[in-house]
C-alpha cells in the first residue's frame, strides 16, 4: 500500500508540474521513484510466481506420496481381512472335517451291526430246532451279546452350523465411518510479541482457536537478506526445531549475519502435523553502542566502551563539570566557525558566477 501511494504520488507530481529546468529535476526523481518501485513489485511477483511453483510442485508431489500411502493403508486392510478370512473358513472347514469323521464312524458302525444282525437272523432260523438245552443257551447268549444292542442310535454330532456365522454389521459400519485424520489449524505468530535482542530472538505465536489435541509444535528459521515474504531461489534450508511444547520460543547464541530472518511454525497432534502458519521476516540488527561520557558519574572516566574509576572520589567534581562546560562551548564555538567559513565560500562562489555573467553579457553587447 505504501508502494501504491509512491507510485501515486510521483504520477501527480509529472503530470502537474510546469515544464522547466527545475520541474524537469522534479519529474525525473519522481519518475526514478516510480522506476524504483515498479522494479522492487516486479521483483516481489517473480518471488510470488517461484512460490507458487514451488507450491505446485510440492502439491503435486505430496498427493502422490499421500496416494501411495493411502494405497499401502487399504492393502494392509485387505492384508488383513484375507487372513481373518482363511483362519475363518480353515475353522468352518475344519468343523465340517470333525462331524463328517463323526457321523461316517456311526454309520460304519450301523452297517456292520446290520450285518452282524442279519448273520445272526439266519442263524437264529436254524437254531428253532435244536432240542439240546445247552445248545440252545449258548444261541441264546450269542444273540444277546449281539452288536445291534449295544449301539446307540442317537447321532454324535448335529448338522448345525450355526456357531460359525458371522455378522460384520458393526465393523461394517465403523469401516464405512473410516475418514482422513483430523489436522491442526495453522497457529498465528505475534510479531509484536516477538523480540531480538542479544544475538537472541523470541518467537511467540497463538492457536485460532482452542485445541486440546495438540501435542507439540515445529519451528522452522532461516536467514535471509531480504525483505518480505520468504523467497524460493537462492535461500537456506530452514531449520527445524522441534517438540515444542509452548507457544513461544527462544533461541539463542544467533549470529546476526544476515539483515533478516524468516519464521513459521505448525501444530501436531498425535497422529499428523497441520499447516504452516504464514511466514514472518524479522529484522536481525547486530547491538552497536557507546557509552555516553557526559552523562556519567563525575568519578568515571569513560572513553567509547572502555570504563574507569576516578580513585579522587568527589574532590575533582568542580573542575570537571567546569571542564564539560568549557569542553561544550569550544565545540560550539568550532561549529560556528566552521559554519561560517562554509557560507563564506558559498558566497564568494556566488559572486564569482555573477561576476562572469555580467562579463559575458557586456561581451555580448559589444559585439558587432
Amino acid at each position: 500500500e505504501n508502494e501504491n501511494v509512491t507510485v501515486d504520488k510521483a504520477c501527480f507530481l509529472i503530470s502537474n508540474i510546469t515544464i522547466g529546468p527545475e520541474s524537469v529535476n522534479l519529474q525525473q526523481e519522481a519518475l526514478q521513484r516510480i522506476i524504483s518501485t515498479l522494479a522492487n513489485k516486479n521483483d516481489e511477483i517473480q518471488n510470488f510466481i517461484d512460490t507458487l511453483h514451488h507450491t505446485l510442485k510440492g502439491v503435486q508431489e505430496n498427493s502422490s506420496n499421500i496416494l501411495s500411502e493411502l494405497d499401502e493403508e487399504f492393502d494392509s486392510l485387505y492384508s488383513i481381512l484375507d487372513e481373518v478370512k482363511e483362519s475363518m473358513i480353515n475353522c468352518i472347514k475344519q468343523e465340517q472335517a470333525r462331524k463328517s469323521q463323526e457321523l461316517q464312524s456311526q454309520i460304519s458302525q450301523c452297517n456292520n451291526a446290520l450285518e452282524n444282525s442279519e448273520e445272526l437272523l439266519e442263524f437264529a432260523t436254524r437254531s428253532l430246532d435244536i432240542k439240546e438245552p445247552e445248545e440252545f443257551s449258548k444261541v441264546h447268549k450269542n444273540f444277546t451279546m449281539a452288536s445291534a444292542f449295544r449301539l446307540s442310535l442317537k447321532p454324535k454330532v448335529s448338522d448345525n452350523m450355526t456357531h460359525l456365522m458371522v455378522d460384520f454389521s458393526q465393523e461394517r459400519q465403523m469401516l464405512q465411518t473410516l475418514k482422513f485424520l483430523p489436522v491442526p489449524k495453522a497457529p498465528e505468530i505475534d510479531p509484536v510479541e516477538c523480540l531480538v535482542a542479544d544475538n537472541s530472538v523470541t518467537v511467540a505465536w497463538r492457536m485460532p482457536e482452542e485445541d486440546n489435541k495438540i501435542d507439540h509444535f515445529i519451528l522452522e528459521h532461516r536467514k535471509t537478506n531480504f525483505d518480505g515474504l520468504p523467497r524460493v531461489k537462492d535461500e537456506r534450508c530452514w531449520e527445524i526445531i522441534d517438540n515444542i511444547k509452548g507457544t513461544e520460543y527462544t533461541l539463542s547464541g544467533l549470529k546476526f549475519d544476515s539483515k533478516y530472518m524468516n519464521f513459521r511454525v505448525r501444530a501436531c497432534n498425535k497422529a499428523v502435523a497441520g499447516e504452516y502458519s504464514d511466514p514472518v521476516t524479522l529484522e536481525t540488527k547486530a547491538l552497536n553502542f557507546n557509552l555516553d561520557n557526559s552523562s556519567s558519574h563525575l568519578n568515571l572516566k569513560v572513553e567509547d566502551t572502555c570504563v574507569e574509576w576516578d580513585p579522587t572520589g568527589g574532590k575533582g567534581q568542580e573542575s570537571k563539570i567546569k571542564g564539560k562546560e568549557n569542553k561544550g562551548s569550544y565545540k560550539f564555538l568550532k561549529i560556528v566557525f566552521l559554519l561560517s567559513k562554509e557560507l563564506l565560500i558559498h558566497f564568494e562562489a556566488v559572486l564569482s558566477e555573477i561576476f562572469l555573467f555580467i562579463c559575458m553579457t557586456f561581451t555580448f553587447y559589444l559585439l558587432p
